[in-house]
């Protein structure tokens, strides 16, 4: 409850309207004000991170109700508990034979090994040692129990991630598609040799078939420093080929190096000469260069980072939840 009423206060403070913001004093030094609105401003970044924690709590706990709702389905089936349900699955997965243990689960002498070696640290009695490490084992089929039951069932998650104030990016290098009249932007900021990056695009193209027809879709280039991709990409744009490098760089398996692109502006037909020259010229690097830097100075950190309207909003790599914040947003 003390949780609930603590997050019920941040959103409080995140929602406030402009007026009231505006002449709610705070605090007075020497006679002059300071503003709930100057506070709002100083701390919403420790804000938004606390948000963030309690959106990481929230659906770490609501996986757990999904799972034990999950087990309780299959406990009903057998007119059992849950406890029962359990020790009738763990007795039937395992017995107290090392062969069967490592044929189950594909371990090796050494490996069993290790792991009573983890859990005792001098020598123990037969009897107590075998019941350490069925309990142990016992734990590790569970949870590979709950999470391929998780894997099959139907889920809908109706939790979505909180969203920071203002984060302005549209006069910076933005590529856009879907469609362009649509009152909801959606922008990524990704990395093409982010590894995380690439695992969000399947989310994202799903994503983005389904709203492409509501939802103006942006991509911005944010990583280090201005990549080999990056650099192709907005090269690619000065011939109206953006997004068909972007597309076939992220599908890419392999790296995408000086090879791989110019075999990819050749199989697009491309003026390769006039590519060349637009890749390696130095406005093009210092185009790349200046929206890294502008983006981490808007509160940018990290790839993949979503921004819906405007606001950044806390990864996840989700399709339930971010169509949920689209639906929220499409209102």
């Amino acid at each position: 409850m003390k949780q609930l009423l603590f997050i019920s206060l941040l959103l409080l403070l995140f929602s406030c309207s402009r007026v009231n913001v505006n002449k709610e004093i705070v605090a007075e030094v020497n006679g002059e004000s300071i503003l709930l609105s100057d506070l709002s401003e100083a701390s919403k970044q420790e804000l938004f991170d606390l948000l963030n924690m309690a959106y990481e709590i929230k659906s770490k706990v609501l996986d757990d109700l999904i799972k034990k709702k999950l087990l309780e389905n299959e406990a009903k089936k057998q007119n059992i508990t849950i406890e029962q349900y359990l020790d009738l699955y763990v007795d039937m997965k395992i017995d107290a034979n090392a062969d069967s243990i490592k044929a189950f689960y594909g371990l090796t002498d050494n490996q069993i090994n290790v792991m009573r070696g983890q859990l005792h640290n001098s020598s123990q009695e037969a009897m107590e040692e075998k019941l350490v490490l069925k309990n142990k084992l016992r734990s590790i089929i569970i949870r590979q129990l709950t999470d391929s039951l998780y894997g099959k069932a139907s889920v809908k998650k109706y939790i979505f991630p909180p969203k920071q104030p203002k984060c302005m990016i549209a006069d910076l290098c933005v590529h856009y598609r879907g469609n362009m009249e649509a009152s909801v932007n959606f922008i990524v900021a990704s990395d093409f040799n982010c590894e995380r990056c690439v695992i969000f695009e399947n989310t994202l193209q799903r994503i983005y078939d389904k709203y492409k027809d509501r939802v103006k879709f942006g991509f911005v280039s944010f990583a280090d420093s201005p990549t080999l991709p990056a650099l192709a990409c907005e090269a690619a744009d000065r011939q109206n080929k953006f997004w068909d490098f972007h597309d076939a760089i992220f599908e890419y398996e392999g790296l995408a190096d000086s090879t791989f692109i110019f075999n990819l502006a050749r199989s697009k037909k491309m003026d390769v000469v006039q590519f060349r020259k637009d890749l390696l010229s130095s406005e093009n690097y210092k185009k790349i260069d200046k929206t890294i830097n502008d983006l981490v100075n808007r509160g940018v950190f990290a790839t993949p980072t979503i921004i819906v309207n405007d606001r950044l909003v806390y990864m996840t790599n989700s399709y339930e939840e971010l169509s949920r914040l689209l639906e929220y947003e499409l209102q």
